[in-house]
């Protein structure tokens, strides 16, 4: 091998007198490729180093030769970015910035349901619920304390004038009614419209009529006629109920203050313990009554009222029914 060396190099040095510098590149890369023969694959490693020599390395002097190929290797320019395609598990490709452009799938927003749409509505907690009841024409506010609990007030009235003629007789009846209602609804499912309904309901209900026969008519009083001309002229009568404070209970559908719900839909069912009706009947005597037939005729409508009074016990349960459509703020 020493002998290979020696006369290489008096070739070289031969040959370089003729031709320059330029055969000593040639026999540089001769040699290189004879010596690629024995010598093991160059790697991805070796490679990488070879490219990238140290700034102070020294070149080699015409005239002598190298068993590295990283001599030959070095004198190319190299391109990271091509390098790190071919061989992109290499030390040198690690930190090398990939210039892949990352494109970020598109946010898909989640259309609105009708539920989204309605629980999205911004509402205060506060509703009113315009409504016809037996306990009149009126409204009730609702606030919502809890998910399942409501308070509400209500305000309902009514009055009606009524002319009645049956036989010989006519009737004048006037229905009052005047209710304020203080009650709290219970939802046993907060997303439901089922409640149970209780409080106090403060009333002030009453029907009074008067009753007029025509003249020369007679009119009976617990089973005794007397003549409207010279005996008596007519009889007032009143109906109220002895609970001013009257407790209710009942059920009911439709949340008024629903989260998210601005209309909605109200129906109640229940009873109001008003209290026994109070009747009472006022006699009208005409100007000829004597004293003794006053008192016998305010006896007999004494009697009369009781018969009265005992038909209607029934009201003392009164009946509730209302239908309402609520709207909150």
């Amino acid at each position: 091998m020493n002998r290979f060396k020696y006369g290489t190099s008096v070739l070289t040095l031969a040959v370089g007198l003729v031709m320059d510098t330029s055969m000593n590149q040639t026999v540089i890369a001769e040699e290189v490729i004879r010596q690629s023969i024995t010598q093991p694959a160059v790697t991805n490693q070796v490679i990488s180093t070879a490219i990238t020599p140290a700034k102070t390395e020294i070149s080699p002097q015409p005239g002598t030769f190298t068993y590295s190929a990283s001599d030959l290797l070095a004198k190319r320019p190299l391109d990271l970015d091509v390098f790190c395609k071919n061989y992109p598990l290499n030390s040198r490709c690690t930190n090398q910035p990939v210039n892949t452009p990352v494109t970020k799938p598109e946010e898909v927003k989640p259309e609105p349901t009708k539920e989204n749409s309605e629980t999205s509505a911004k509402t205060s907690g506060w509703a009113i619920t315009p409504e016809i009841t037996t306990l009149g024409v009126g409204a009730t506010v609702t606030k919502s304390i809890t998910p399942n609990i409501n308070a509400k007030v209500g305000v309902n009235g009514l009055g009606i004038s009524r002319d009645i003629a049956l036989s010989d007789v006519d009737y004048k009846v006037d229905l009052n009614l005047l209710n304020i209602s203080t009650l709290a609804d219970y939802h046993p499912w907060k997303n439901g419209g089922f409640r149970l309904t209780g409080g106090l309901v403060f009333q002030d209900n009453n029907i009074e009529g008067t009753a007029k026969p025509k003249n020369g008519v007679t009119i009976n009083i617990n089973g005794v006629n007397y003549n409207t001309t010279t005996e008596l002229t007519s009889v007032k009568a009143k109906v109220s109920f002895s609970n001013s404070v009257a407790p209710y209970i009942g059920i009911g559908w439709g949340n008024a203050v629903k989260p998210g719900k601005r209309w909605g839909f109200s129906t109640n069912l229940g009873v109001m313990f008003a209290g026994s009706p109070q009747v009472a009947l006022t006699p009208e005597f005409a100007p000829t009554a004597t004293p003794a037939l006053k008192q016998e005729i305010t006896n007999n409508i004494e009697a009369e009222r009781k018969k009265a009074q005992d038909d209607l016990n029934w009201l003392n349960i009164y009946p509730v029914f209302s239908i309402g459509v609520s709207y909150q703020f």
